[in-house]
């Protein structure tokens, strides 16, 4: 069940790689968090903006949802992003506010089908959540496809498959063009029509770049995807959110 203005402790801190760290952090008054793989939480990172609102940062929980007490995260530092610097940063034992866990970007209890989950860049997170369910357990098929631009730009790849489960499948398509390339959607098309030909699938779940899924999301109904069953998830690039 989500809560808001929930304590939360950093329990444990650890670099994965140059600019990315995976931080443990448990509910301060123990109790558990109560989340499904898929699922985010938005951490109050403390710092107030310019305009005088607080950094609060949304971020994926990538630890199975078999243990409820302590939860991963990873963190990407972003130059001149403040809430990613206090995350990179922060010590062991320091204590934040969050709300969640929100999202339904999640398998259905008790799935026994073929699952495609499709990730761009920091989407992997939500891949790994996913995929380390118990929503996934039983999954006939479970097929991980992540685009990314560089094997160093977020998660190292041995990390990535450490934790995935052994029946899951992950293919990488490395060397992807940058955020914001005007050839980014097609080339993601044309990949996950390449990966789609693998199934068929019974769920798609989509999560990354917005300007990249939705394209990608349209494509695949139109290749026979059940509409229903493409769920998604934009990190960033979000056509759908207004402006303000």
């Amino acid at each position: 069940m989500a809560t808001q203005g929930t304590r939360i402790k950093i329990a444990c801190a650890e670099p994965l790689g140059p600019g990315a760290r995976l931080l443990r952090i448990e509910r301060a008054d123990g109790a558990e968090v109560g989340f499904a793989g898929g699922q985010y939480v938005i951490i109050n990172t403390g710092v107030t903006l310019p305009g005088g609102k607080l950094a609060k940062r949304a971020y994926s929980l990538l630890s199975s949802d078999a243990e409820q007490r302590a939860v991963e995260i990873a963190v990407k530092r972003i130059a001149a992003g403040p809430g990613s610097n206090v995350l990179s940063d922060i010590a062991v034992g320091a204590e934040l506010e969050w709300s969640g866990p929100w999202g339904k970007l999640r398998l259905p209890d008790g799935f026994s089908g073929r699952a495609l989950v499709v990730a761009t860049d920091t989407g992997i997170t939500a891949a790994l959540g996913i995929a380390r369910s118990a929503a996934a357990a039983g999954a006939r098929q479970l097929d991980l496809l992540w685009l990314v631009e560089s094997a160093a730009y977020f998660l190292p790849e041995r990390f990535v498959r450490d934790r995935l489960p052994a029946a899951a499948s992950l293919t990488i398509a490395g060397g992807f063009l940058p955020v914001g390339h005007p050839e980014r959607p097609a080339r993601a098309c044309a990949i996950a029509e390449e990966q789609l030909a693998r199934g068929p699938y019974d769920a798609v779940l989509c999560a990354g770049d917005g300007a990249v899924l939705y394209p990608v999301r349209d494509r695949l109904v139109s290749l026979g995807a059940p509409e229903g069953a493409v769920l998604l998830e934009s990190f960033f690039n979000n056509p759908l959110k207004k402006s303000t």
